[in-house]
């Protein structure tokens, strides 16, 4: 085996394991549990912007046919996943620049 399939073939099984750990771990948070765990993200950013992340919410038929929803529930490790993959854009405000 050459040493580029062999790093290919590492590259992913890393990522493979990563998913799985990550998905067995997930914790799933409210949109405010979203903004205290990920500080840069505010209420207002959320409502705004919140389908943009990964997210999930449960839908239920009662016995009428009538669907119930639940709030979003999101994904700290995918939301996390997202920042160290460079997935969502961050700048930094300098004092006394625009």
């Amino acid at each position: 085996m050459d040493a580029i399939t062999r790093n290919e073939i590492m590259a992913a099984v890393k990522t493979a394991v990563s998913q799985a750990v990550d998905t067995l771990d997930e914790k799933w948070l409210s949109g405010m549990e979203v903004c205290e765990q990920f500080q840069m993200f505010s209420p207002s950013w959320i409502k705004r912007y919140g389908h943009l992340l990964p997210r999930i919410q449960a839908v239920v038929k009662d016995e009428n046919g009538v669907e119930h929803r639940t709030g979003w529930a999101y994904g700290r490790n995918r939301i996390q996943r997202m920042i160290d993959n460079d997935q969502l854009r961050f700048s930094e405000c300098q004092v006394g620049t625009r």
